[in-house]
């Protein structure tokens, strides 16, 4: 059995990521500042007693170095950050002692205690203006006129993932950087258009945007994830070529508006309304959304998006936010 410590276990990803590897027989811990909320209680209730729970900060060297020393992982899900690009604009230390500093200290007790690999979650945040499509892992995330996309965010993910690289070619570290792309489904916590329209819709509210009706992007199931971390972590180090892996469907992208037909579509009587036009937020993201290249994903580590189609990761969504609810009643 394999032994997987997940920072940031807690958050949206990172429980699904919990349950998944959970349900695949690996033995799980959590290392997390948050404790889990209503939501991540629910989900992952059944396997209480299958994983362990820590409390602790990423950027606190000693805690981190406790953790890893007790728990004696054979890989590290490293999820655990601040992923705010508004608020890291007006606190920007943070992006460097929390994230960057957190991903320093992943790596280097990884380095020490002899971690056979890290699974290290980087954003598509890193990413300029689109500069060809499909973007694929070689587009550059650094160009003489611009940076990422996402200011302090993106720029301290870039930052660790050239630690990353650094651990790589100087001590050999063995790491696999995944770049999600709009990750959504129950539990999701950033509303990117789809959590309040089907968690309204479901509730008999109205649901209103007064912009973003044209906002496209690579909607990816939070399930598709799990399953791309599960496959970075199996996966045979002689089968790996590539470092860098987005986390998308891969398909052509899908507008806020398409969702809301789809939401209306599976919940009769859902009452959504978008808006034409963009924010100044949607102008700035816009720049670096585009169809993602998966190919060295599916090659390389055998991944296989499950929710290609938006239909059915919505569906899905639906299917758990009721039973949720019902619980609640």
């Amino acid at each position: 059995m394999k032994k997987v410590l997940v920072t940031g276990g807690n958050g949206f990803i990172g429980s699904h990521i919990v349950r998944r590897l959970v349900e695949n027989g690996y033995e799980v811990a959590i290392f997390d500042v948050k404790e889990p909320d209503e939501v991540t209680k629910w989900w992952l209730n059944k396997y209480v007693g299958q994983f362990s729970y820590t409390n602790g900060n990423i950027e606190n060297w000693g805690n981190v170095v406790e953790i890893v020393n007790h728990f004696r992982p054979d890989a590290i899900v490293h999820l655990a950050a601040i992923i705010n690009p508004v608020y890291l604009n007006t606190h920007p230390r943070l992006a460097l002692k929390v994230n960057l500093e957190g991903t320093f200290n992943v790596l280097e007790s990884s380095r020490i205690f002899d971690v056979s690999r890290v699974v290290y979650f980087s954003s598509i945040g890193v990413l300029p203006s689109v500069q060809y499509r499909p973007i694929d892992n070689n587009h550059p995330v650094l160009l003489g006129t611009e940076g990422p996309g996402t200011n302090f965010y993106g720029s301290s993910k870039v930052s660790e993932e050239a630690f990353c690289w650094a651990y790589h070619q100087s001590y050999g570290l063995d790491f696999i950087t995944i770049r999600p792309s709009a990750v959504y489904g129950f539990g999701m916590r950033w509303p990117l258009f789809v959590k309040p329209m089907v968690e309204n819709s479901i509730n008999d509210l109205p649901t209103r945007f007064d912009h973003g009706r044209d906002f496209p992007r690579d909607y990816t199931h939070v399930d598709d994830i799990a399953q791309l971390v599960q496959k970075a972590i199996e996966v045979d180090k002689e089968k790996v070529k590539d470092r860098i892996f987005y986390g998308a469907t891969g398909s052509p992208l899908v507008t806020a508006g398409d969702v809301a037909e789809i939401v209306k579509a599976q919940i009769p009587g859902a009452d959504i309304t978008i808006g034409e036009g963009l924010s100044e937020g949607d102008l700035l993201e816009i720049r670096y959304r585009a169809v993602m290249d998966i190919q060295n994903a599916i090659d390389q580590l055998g991944y296989e998006p499950e929710f290609r189609d938006v239909k059915d990761g919505v569906a899905d969504y639906i299917k758990h936010y009721r039973e949720y609810k019902k619980s609640k009643a």
